[in-house]
Formats: C-alpha cells, structure tokens, sequence
C-alpha cells in the first residue's frame, strides 16, 4: 500500500516537472508547429510551401544594365583640347636670325602651356589663344598664321603632354585607385578599369557603380563583360566604383555554424547557402521543418495569392521539406535574395530528449524519497 502511493507520488512529480519543462525548453528558436500554424502575431507573415511554381514565381532575374542615359552618350572629344590639358609647343623658323632662336636655324621648344580656366593658352609673340574645343591641326595653324608675319616661313608642331582636362575617377576594390586620363585607349570603361589595375576580388562578386554628375548607373561586373553594350563611353569627371557585394544571409536554428555570411557569388541557391553554413546538425535538425524567411514584393505576393490585393512589402515563410528528393531539387533551384534568413527547426525526438535530461533530477530525488520513507 505504501509502495503505491509512493508511485503515486513520483508519477505526479513526473507529469509536473514534465509540464513545467516543455514550457521553458531552451531552444533556438520557435518550434515547426509553431510557424507552420502562424499563430497570431504582432507582425503577420505569409506560409508558402515550396513548389516548382512558387520557385517560378519567387525567383526574380536580377541581371542588371545601365540606362538609356549611359548608353546613348556619345565619346568624349579627345581629339580637341580642353581646360587643364598641357601642351608642348615646338616652331622652326627659316631665318638665320629668328624670332624665337635668334642663334640660328632650328626648332625652337617653348615652355609647356597649360589650358586655363578659360579654355586659352598662352604663345610668345601671339598672345592668347583658344585651346579648348580645338584639334592639334586647327591650333596648330593658327599659331603658325599668327607667326607667318613675325618670321620667315614659320612651321609649329603642338603635342598633347598631359591630357588633364578629361579624367575619370576609379576607387574601390582596384589594383590602382586614382585619377586616369581619358586617353584614346581608354575611352570605355574595361579599358579603364585595366589603365588602374584591374579588380582585385572574384568578378563574380564585384558591382560597379558610375557616377556622372546627378546620374548613377550600377551593374555587375560579370554583366559589363558578357553584355558588350555595357561598355559605354566615358565623360570627363566620370567615377567609377568597384564594390564588394555587400547582399548577406542569415542562418539560424539546427545547422552546424549559425552566422551571418556576405553572399560568395552573384547566384546563389538555399542548398548551396546551407553548405556554406555546414548544413543541418544531424543529431538535431528537422528537415522537413527548413525556413526561409523574406519580405516580398506586392507584385510577387499578388503572383502567389491571386485575387488578394498586396501593396506594401510581404512578409513571407517558405517552408522546405529536404526529406524529400523534390524538396532537395526545390532547393537548389530557389535563388536566396539579400537579407533572407534560413532558420532549422529542431525535430520533436530531441525536445523529448531535453524534457528527460530536466525530469531526471525530479525523478532521482523522488526515488530518494521513496528510499528515506523505506527506511
């Protein structure tokens, strides 16, 4: 009789500590049931179990260009002088005694002259003249125009020292930031970007931005090489920045190393996202319980929910079922996007485990008990 109450006893201590413990279990996170039943929640969400045609619709082509704006400038007119450009000057006179070399025939070198602020250079015994806009042939004739009635059958030659009036910006992830000069090997933006080094990352990871005056172009580096169109012209006072992709995702719940990770190429599928991460803890994860969790756009939401009108961003859950040869498939199929978050749930067996592991001080000193009572 004693010894029944006593069992009594311990199996009321069982169920107690039970119903304590699977209240305060601690987890990583919230259970399959809990998300799949999208409880009631300050913040609503989406539950959308991956498909074939939901891959379809989620997966968007982020293949990216530059604008009409960019496209359709033309060339710099490097032929022409401009502000800031340096020139090298040289006259032959045919005069025993010339103007500009009194000791005898032969060319004369006039100090370099740089084009000002108003587009002019300055010539010995010629005064002022307008360099910006000019080719080396127009400029070139009139210096000699203007010096046919100083000395006798004049003949110039203007060589471009320093073209300083057209430069590009590059920054960046580049083997050589700095100004450049838009030369005439370095009209376009891949040449350019060789004149300072190359890049020094992966292309698959690098974005590049172009900036002119107001105006701001982006694209991928990958796209600029396969997309010869991509290649435009460049402007002086062009900047052209090479950046890292800075896209990252975050993976939580039963994988081996939880993390948040910079995107290691410009595609990139949840299989691979999770092999990167080490993929799901054997001993723990569920994997008929795989999330990914991403704000949608209203027109991808409107995509999947038709009739239902959406028009802000979508909170969405997918739900992936890797136990399944066509989940694995879905898997490596669905793009992840920036900021997305996979999260593992933990399988059932392993909060059976803990709900144990806490019980069994509850139990050990009930069997104590029951040994005192005996004595």
């Amino acid at each position: 009789m004693q010894g029944s109450k006593t069992l009594i006893r311990l199996c009321i201590l069982f169920f107690a500590g039970l119903a304590v413990t699977a209240c305060g279990l601690p987890r990583s996170g919230p259970y399959y049931e809990e998300l799949a039943e999208q409880a009631p929640s300050d913040i609503p969400f989406e539950i959308v179990p991956l498909t074939a045609n939901v891959t379809q619709m989620a997966n968007l082509d982020e293949t990216s260009g530059f604008s009409v704006t960019f496209l359709e400038a033309g060339p710099e007119a490097i032929t022409r002088g401009a502000r800031g450009d340096v020139l090298a000057i040289t006259v032959w006179e045919n005069a025993d005694e010339g103007l500009l070399n009194p000791a005898g025939i032969g060319p004369s070198q006039l100090p370099q002259s740089k084009v000002d602020e108003t587009g002019r250079i300055f010539v010995p015994y010629v005064g002022l003249i307008r360099a910006a806009g000019r080719s080396i042939g127009d400029l070139r004739e009139v210096i000699r125009s203007r010096l046919a009635g100083k000395t006798v059958d004049p003949q110039v030659d203007v060589f471009p020292v320093e073209n300083l009036g057209r430069q590009v910006s590059i920054q960046g992830v580049v083997g050589a930031p700095g100004l450049y000069p838009i030369e005439k090997h370095t009209t376009h933006i891949l040449p350019m970007m060789a004149r300072a080094g190359g890049v020094a990352l992966d292309p698959e990871v690098v974005r590049l931005k172009l900036r002119r005056g107001r105006i701001q172009g982006e694209i991928w580096l990958t796209d600029l090489y396969d997309v010869p169109e991509n290649d435009v012209h460049l402007r002086n006072g062009d900047a052209i920045i090479a950046e890292r992709d800075r896209r990252l995702f975050t993976a939580l719940g039963s994988v081996a190393s939880p993390s948040t990770i910079q995107f290691p190429s410009r595609d990139m599928s949840v299989v691979q996202a999770l092999g990167i991460v080490g993929g799901l803890r054997d001993d723990t994860a569920d994997p008929t319980g795989v999330f990914l969790f991403r704000e949608e756009t209203a027109d991808v939401a409107r995509r999947m929910f038709p009739g239902r009108e959406f028009e802000d961003m979508v909170k969405m859950a997918y739900i992936i079922d890797l136990t399944q040869p066509s989940g694995l498939f879905l898997a490596r199929d669905f793009k992840m996007r920036d900021r997305d978050t996979i999260y593992v749930t933990t399988a059932p067996f392993v909060r059976w485990l803990k709900i144990l592991q806490a019980i069994s001080p509850i139990i050990s000193f009930g069997g104590s008990a029951r040994t005192i009572s005996g004595l």
